[in-house]
């Protein structure tokens, strides 16, 4: 891999472990503490976030990404980046190596955003903590709040959708939020699987969505997120992300550097070496077919062949990577504990 070029003054690539979840005062929700391995190791002080608070004021004056922790960033219209994370803070910048500026957020509610996530090149979704959800149509420059539920104590982790079909939103407990009107509103959906922690869902195409989580969760639908299929399972630790390379096939993957790729839509999955034995938080499938995961100690391992095979470029050693994406030149963009950095496409001669 190429080495980093940092956005950020100050940004050394910052490993991120999945967002903790706050403690939860109903009865049998004390996994909670292993569960919530997700979407961005959130600091010690992640638990507070979680408690019904007064929101806070922030200068955008003081708000510097290179210092703080960065969940996930993506590509919106152009070569305009957005990223997102704690306390409420969204960012946007005219491409890779320009100053990053704060996005306008209308409430500011100090919550810790754990993924943003654009449907089409102007609408996108920012979601975390609390229940909330926002929402912007300039590209990531604005954003106003369509979902908030304090009094919940719960955290959204997962996002995906399109931007003419539903809109889906995943969180701890089961929770399951769906938008019919390009994410204005949102209503909770039931399921059928239980209160296990969902982490991350993706479509891929024919109506398939995929979702994982808790424990080795792993659910399928076939019709558009109408229904749910909870499949047998085969691993029993949790699973933090998902990848759909095709309608057919896809990987999950997850706690100890665990991989399981599936060529039928989840009848049957394959345990795949992924070179690693840390957690793996986050994971892009590249233009040219690559398959890059990132995760505990700044792990980075990838695939040239579908995710069939692994190769681990970074060893670790370093802060936890929450998640990778690629821009629209084909560099991955990586975020985590400290912040935000692009990394050159990685070489033919590192692929697997």
């Amino acid at each position: 891999m190429q080495p980093v070029t940092k956005i950020n003054t100050e940004s050394a690539l910052r490993a991120v472990p999945p967002t903790e979840v706050g403690a939860h005062q109903a009865p049998g929700r004390s996994r909670i503490w292993i569960g919530l391995c997700i979407v961005g190791l959130v600091a010690a002080g992640t638990v507070a976030s979680f408690l019904p608070r007064p929101s806070p004021a922030f200068p955008s004056s003081d708000a510097r990404p290179e210092l703080m922790l960065i969940n996930g960033a993506t590509q919106a219209a152009g070569a305009q980046l957005v990223a997102a994370g704690e306390l409420g803070h969204l960012f946007h910048s005219q491409g890779a190596g320009q100053p990053w500026r704060e996005a306008a957020v209308a409430p500011q509610r100090g919550s810790t955003l754990t993924q943003v996530f654009f449907a089409d090149r102007s609408l996108g979704l920012a979601i975390g903590h609390d229940n909330w959800i926002l929402r912007s149509e300039d590209g990531g420059r604005s954003w106003q709040e369509a979902h908030f539920d304090a009094e919940a104590a719960e955290a959204l982790m997962g996002v995906w959708g399109t931007a003419r079909g539903p809109l889906f939103a995943t969180g701890s407990f089961g929770r399951l939020l769906v938008s019919e009107d390009r994410g204005k509103t949102w209503q909770p959906r039931d399921t059928g699987l239980g209160d296990r922690h969902f982490y991350g869902i993706a479509g891929g195409g024919q109506q398939r969505l995929m979702l994982v989580g808790e424990s080795g969760l792993v659910a399928r639908s076939a019709d558009g997120g109408q229904s749910w299929e909870r499949l047998p399972d085969f691993y029993n630790g949790s699973f933090f992300g998902l990848i759909a390379l095709s309608a057919s096939d896809w990987l999950v993957y997850g706690m100890r550097g665990k991989v399981f790729r599936t060529g039928d839509f989840g009848a049957t999955w394959q345990e795949v070496d992924a070179d690693t034995g840390l957690s793996l938080y986050g994971g892009t499938h590249t233009g040219d077919g690559k398959v890059v995961l990132v995760g505990e100690g700044g792990v980075v391992t990838q695939s040239g062949d579908g995710g069939r095979t692994f190769k681990r470029l970074n060893d670790g050693g370093a802060g936890s990577l929450s998640s990778v994406a690629e821009l629209a030149d084909g560099r991955l963009i990586f975020t985590g504990q400290s912040g935000i950095a692009v990394a050159g496409k990685p070489a033919a001669s590192q692929t697997h």
